[in-house]
């Protein structure tokens, strides 16, 4: 098969799509997939760094295509940067030749349009693989105002949902989530976040790196590892750090930054907590190191964000074989799946005194933390490493590639898919 991708992040990139992405490519192109990704010459983080406009990397050619760079500071700034973003790879996308298959991710929003255009002007085959449903996401992070505006990128983004050949979803809440946006069942899969479960392993606290470097030895490890960002909940992990910041040996290291980092901080300062530590990402060869770190992870998402996003985070989490506090609606799908592997707790928001209960609990009883970790392994292993989730891409893949187009009047008669991951 001949894949195009397009997103606006990928390798050298630390963020989570880049990283997928990259994973997902690598494996396809080992696997003997001709690969080509058309992706931005910038970073996440910024930075005055330009990446070169052409690469090859281990066999997955790479496009970059020039954008803007005002970064996210501001809305006008990012929508520059998403505008530059989507008219260069769409040339890009028109003038690579000979693809099977276009398969464009959600960074930044509505790349489906995009495709949705490509295939009017050349005939491939296209999928959307969401990791999140735009613009449902920005008008409940405040981020785009309900009225006109959103009515209209709200039509653009189903009528191009109902043009894919395939689109894919990453769990269940969000596949009941586009389903009832009018995306026919024949055109959806699921296909959950994964990772890579050779490089990510659980390692005995005893000689951690990590531990070492930043004294937390003698520490009881709470980690939220990823990014801080607006679809997470934030309100009841600062009431979680105010409850137990008087816990002797118990430590909360926050990795990585996001929309709520600095306010977090701010409010750590004024109120002298001393138990909370704040690093940057760590670098994908040190992940191994920094997750097995913790003695539990927390993950979050705001209870309005049901079905709009799922936090990548907890694959990591559950590959170093660690039990998992999730502040989020019960609905969601990473509160399924932490019930269904019975490693770790789920809370409502808000629900304050839930945190600190389902926090004591493996505080006090370490069996029950060693117990949990090791239902978390077992459990990633059955569903969430990363060679069950390039089986299933591909699968998606060799099907649309091969298959004729289906209407959407046709679409609309055929039962719902079966799981692929």
């Amino acid at each position: 098969m001949r894949l195009l991708f397009v997103n606006r992040y990928f390798y050298p990139d630390i963020s989570a799509t880049a990283q997928l992405l990259t994973e997902l490519t690598e494996d396809l192109a080992a696997q003997g997939e001709t690969v080509t990704v058309i992706t931005g010459n910038t970073t996440y983080a910024g930075g005055s760094s330009i990446l070169p406009a052409q690469e090859i990397y281990k066999g997955i050619r790479i496009v970059r295509v020039g954008v803007t760079r005002f970064g996210r500071a501001n809305t006008l700034g990012r929508l520059a940067d998403y505008i530059s973003f989507w008219i260069a790879a769409f040339v890009a996308a028109i003038r690579t030749k000979h693809q099977d298959c276009l398969v464009v991710l959600s960074d930044p929003p509505l790349l489906s349009v995009m495709a949705a255009v490509v295939r009017m002007v050349k005939p491939v085959k296209t999928v959307c693989w969401l990791q999140d449903v735009f613009p449902e996401i920005a008008v409940r992070a405040g981020l785009l105002p309900e009225g006109l505006v959103a009515r209209c990128l709200r039509w653009l983004a189903r009528w191009s949902l109902r043009q894919m050949d395939q689109v894919v979803v990453i769990g269940r809440c969000m596949e009941r989530q586009i389903l009832s946006e009018g995306v026919p069942p024949l055109s959806l899969s699921r296909i959950s976040n994964w990772a890579d479960g050779t490089h990510i392993q659980s390692l005995p606290r005893g000689g951690n790196e990590f531990l070492q470097q930043h004294n937390l030895e003698n520490q009881f490890v709470v980690m939220y590892s990823g990014n801080h960002g607006v679809v997470h909940e934030f309100e009841t992990l600062v009431a979680l750090l105010r409850e137990t910041h008087a816990l002797p040996e118990l430590c909360f290291c926050f990795i990585g930054e996001g929309a709520w980092k600095k306010k977090l901080m701010d409010t750590a300062r004024a109120e002298r907590w001393s138990h909370i530590r704040f690093l940057p990402y760590q670098p994908k060869s040190r992940l191994q190191s920094s997750l097995s770190a913790a003695d539990v992870h927390l993950v979050s998402l705001r209870s309005d964000m049901e079905g709009l996003s799922i936090p990548s985070k907890v694959y990591g989490a559950l590959a170093a074989g660690r039990s998992v506090i999730f502040i989020g609606p019960q609905g969601s799908e990473t509160s399924t799946l932490l019930s269904e592997a019975q490693c770790g707790y789920s809370v409502q928001p808000g629900d304050t005194q839930g945190a600190v209960q389902a926090l004591l609990a493996v505080y006090k009883d370490r069996s029950l933390l060693e117990r949990q970790g090791e239902a978390a392994r077992l459990y990633f292993n059955r569903r969430f490493d990363r060679n069950i989730a390039t089986k299933s891409f591909r699968q998606v893949f060799q099907r649309v590639s091969l298959s004729p187009a289906v209407s959407s009047l046709e679409a609309k008669t055929i039962s719902p898919p079966s799981e692929l991951a």
